[in-house]
């Protein structure tokens, strides 16, 4: 069933606000507190390309959602897990903002794909490709693919522990920024491999990464 929510209800299920519908990000020459742990610690990498990343996750099915609550990541309920890879690979670092929501997207690099997906929890985006990607690693990384003439699957990856190797992933179908499918809404926290060993891993998992 898809529900109208209200805004708050929206932050409260995914912790932040998206760009994708509303043209908005943070600051990208503004460094946050994850890029500032992130660049506390020894790199190899070319500080102006983000690294390859492959999210290894487990999704939780919310089972208790309310939409009249502003309701906490820890009083979610979760009937089903499922597990759930995502591989990015490495690009630019950001240095301006995204396109307005209605504006033409920039192109996305067609290595960003969906690794394993075994239980098809974003099944009607299986074999599309992504057509927004705002990419503001390690602090958010929003990504829509459409599924039919009004929705979208959308996944959002926030809370980027990058020291720690962690990251929550919130997965849904979307019509915009505050339309969320009810009994699709899944969230949990992912394991986060950077760099070489991340494509190494996406390869292991039969998906052929290249660049």
């Amino acid at each position: 069933m898809i529900i109208k929510l209200g805004a708050m209800a929206a932050v409260a299920v995914v912790g932040l606000s998206t760009a994708l519908f509303y043209g908005s990000g943070p600051d990208p020459k503004k460094p946050n507190e994850a890029q500032t742990a992130m660049s506390a610690e020894p790199q190899d990498q070319n500080p102006t390309m983000l690294p390859a990343r492959l999210l290894d996750c487990s999704l939780g099915r919310i089972a208790n959602f309310d939409p009249s609550k502003d309701q906490q990541l820890s009083e979610y309920q979760f009937d089903e897990h499922h597990a759930f890879k995502l591989y990015l690979p490495s690009i630019p670092t950001r240095t301006k903002e995204p396109p307005a929501a209605t504006a033409v997207p920039e192109p996305v690099d067609p290595r960003t794909k969906i690794v394993a997906d075994p239980d098809g929890i974003a099944k009607e985006a299986q074999g599309r490709p992504f057509d927004r990607v705002i990419d503001y690693w390690p602090e958010r990384v929003e990504m829509t693919t459409p599924i039919n003439d009004v929705a979208v699957n959308l996944i959002i990856v926030d809370r980027i522990d990058p020291i720690n190797g962690k990251a929550i992933m919130f997965v849904t179908k979307a019509n915009d920024a505050v339309t969320f499918d009810q009994k699709h809404l899944y969230i949990g926290q992912c394991k986060v491999t950077i760099g070489d060993g991340a494509t190494a891993s996406a390869v292991g998992d039969g998906q052929r990464i290249r660049g």
